[in-house]
């Protein structure tokens, strides 16, 4: 050992210059981090670790106290505190789990410390009080052979740091099918809820689905449709199939629009309908609208785009329909900056449609009485439809039905048209007027149902030839039905009205010429139906219609009336839609003859 004035302390060492001060701060850094892990676990009840730690404090009190280095302890004391820190720590997280790889690392601690323990022994025994003369350190032991027990301790060493792998690849292999273990008994537990939380997952989609689709529209489309197509016979308008105008529109790979006119009653909402259901049943996307001039919601360009763009946001993908990311986008973002309430203008509808018209291959649309939206804006719905027409990069089909109207003409002369003619759907009408006066005398009014062959098929060839549409045809039966005696019926068949004009003038004069308050309580309902800035629930117009106002001004009901009674006063010129629970007019033409 060596001491030089200003130079550290060293010995030599397996042929290396060991700094003492270098080694003695190694060892109280072990010793400041062993304090808080080491006294407090061995507290705690290590088990194996309690006799070499209080062996090593105890000698390393000695050499402190004696204010000697002893140069071979001190070496041995560096290696074994690392040692005995590793060990406590692999017994507190290792040496609690019960398996092979945790039992051989108790072994290897064992081992380890037994050879500590020995060499910590024979190093106090020969610190004890006779072994120190002159300030001077006696070592008992050769540097040999502290090297030897110093790499039999560090071989220990590394023996139980390999079981220490092991053990912990155990713990977390064990640890991990326990996890795997609870996962499965988590599972277990939710799985009973899980068709709920399924259902609920469902539901709620759903919800916000809807609200989307409200937001976007509420016109009631669908049920639109399903009255008009109930009430169509089978077989009727199928000429229009093989119209060559029709099917070369049908099987072209080009933007095209078709146009079908045709004068009142003749039939064009029913045509229309036939052509709505002929796309439903392919595999095509379809949106469609029924415009009506007596519902200010569907004559109403910017809604009437709006419920085309509602039917094709759709997804389609069985019940966890979905809708297209551009509809979503513009919604959610109105939800962000707080304008859900804000509705999509006609400018942002028609680019929307134009979007939407890129995610498919091919769309089609079929608008029914273009005629019927308001004249002064009519035109901007016109515009629309041209402007998706020759922007869209995909396929945009567009049937519409329209009467004559002059504007609409204009803005689509180019494109391929059907005029509607009457020898067009007198099949049709020949059908619907035979069904129409069989109906009338199962429900036995008609001559109270006793009908001859004879009598039955003379009004259906007078009515046939007389007919040119086929409200027209629905009227005129009604004729017949008012009389009481099979003579009078044969002698009036051929003067009947024989056209709309006059049919309303003969059935208003009837509705005038009823007795009591019958024609007020028509005149009421007709002026309702017409004036009424929304469509009235029935129960609304049937309190409504009862109402007068006297001479001072003050409102009185007078009695009730039933559904049945009205519909019998207004001699069916208006209707009630049952889905809708709405009563309206029976066609367009009454409401414009009333004006």
């Amino acid at each position: 050992m060596n001491k030089k004035k200003g130079k550290e302390w060293k010995i030599k060492f397996l042929g290396d210059d060991i700094v003492l001060r270098h080694v003695g701060l190694k060892i109280l850094d072990w010793v400041n981090r062993f304090k808080e892990i080491g006294d407090i676990i061995v507290q705690f009840d290590p088990g194996h670790a309690a006799l070499p730690w209080a062996g090593f404090r105890f000698l390393l009190k000695i050499c402190l106290a004696k204010q000697e280095t002893v140069d071979t302890i001190l070496i041995g004391l560096e290696k074994i505190a690392p040692l005995i820190d590793r060990c406590t720590v692999y017994e507190f997280f290792y040496l609690h789990v019960d398996n092979t790889a945790s039992q051989n690392l108790e072994k290897s601690i064992l081992r380890l410390y037994i050879k500590i323990l020995k060499f910590l022994a024979q190093a106090i025994q020969s610190n004890s009080a006779n072994c120190f003369a002159e300030n001077r350190i006696k070592a008992v032991f050769t540097t040999e052979d502290i090297s030897n027990d110093l790499r039999e301790i560090e071989d220990l060493g590394r023996t139980v740091a390999l079981d220490a792998d092991v053990t912990e690849a155990q713990s977390t292999r064990t640890g991990f099918e326990r996890l795997q273990k609870l996962l499965e008994d988590v599972h277990l537990t939710v799985s009973p809820f899980r068709p709920r939380l399924d259902a609920i997952e469902q539901k709620l989609e759903r919800a916000r689905k809807s609200e989307i689709l409200q937001w976007i529209s509420e016109i009631p489309y669908t049920e639109h449709h399903t009255r008009i197509s109930e009430s169509r016979l089978n077989g009727t308008t199928d000429w229009l199939f093989k119209r060559e105008e029709y099917w070369n529109w049908r099987v072209t790979s080009a933007s095209k629009l078709l146009l079908l006119r045709g004068t009142p009653g003749a039939g064009k909402t029913y045509i229309a309908s036939s052509v709505i259901d002929s796309f439903r049943t392919t595999s095509e996307k379809l949106a469609y609208f029924y415009c009506n001039r007596a519902e200010p919601s569907r004559r109403d360009p910017r809604k009437i785009l709006c419920t085309l763009i509602q039917q094709l946001a759709k997804t389609d993908s069985g019940e966890g329909t979905g809708l297209l990311t551009h509809v979503v986008d513009i919604y959610e973002k109105r939800e962000k900056e707080g304008q859900k309430s804000a509705q999509l203008s006609l400018a942002e509808a028609r680019d929307l449609l134009v979007q939407i018209t890129d995610v498919y291959p091919q769309i089609t649309i079929c608008i029914d009485a273009m005629d019927e939206v308001d004249n002064d804006i009519r035109i901007d719905l016109l515009k629309c439809l041209n402007h998706v027409i020759q922007t869209s990069k995909n396929v945009v089909k567009i049937f519409v039905t329209t009467r004559m109207d002059v504007d609409i003409l204009n803005q689509f002369d180019n494109f391929p048209r059907i005029e509607l003619q009457p020898d067009d759907n007198v099949g049709d009408i020949n059908k619907f007027v035979l069904t129409k006066v069989q109906s009338s005398i199962d429900d036995r009014l008609l001559l109270d149902g006793v009908v001859s062959n004879k009598v039955k098929k003379e009004i259906c060839n007078v009515l046939c030839q007389r007919c040119k549409g086929k409200y027209l045809a629905a009227l005129q039966v009604s004729f017949p039905c008012k009389m009481q005696l099979e003579s009078d019926v044969m002698r009036n068949l051929t003067t009947l009205p024989d056209t709309l004009k006059k049919i309303y003038e003969e059935i208003y004069k009837g509705i005038l010429t009823q007795e009591g308050r019958a024609p007020k309580i028509a005149l009421n309902a007709f002026r309702w139906i017409q004036c009424s800035k929304e469509p009235l629930s029935s129960e609304t117009l049937l309190d409504a219609v009862t109402v007068e106002v006297d001479t001072t001004g003050e409102f009185s009901q007078t009695g009730s009336v039933r559904v049945k009674q009205l519909l019998t006063i207004c001699h069916n010129l208006i209707i009630l839609d049952k889905k809708l629970n709405t009563f309206r007019f029976a066609h367009l033409s009454v409401d414009e003859y009333l004006e």
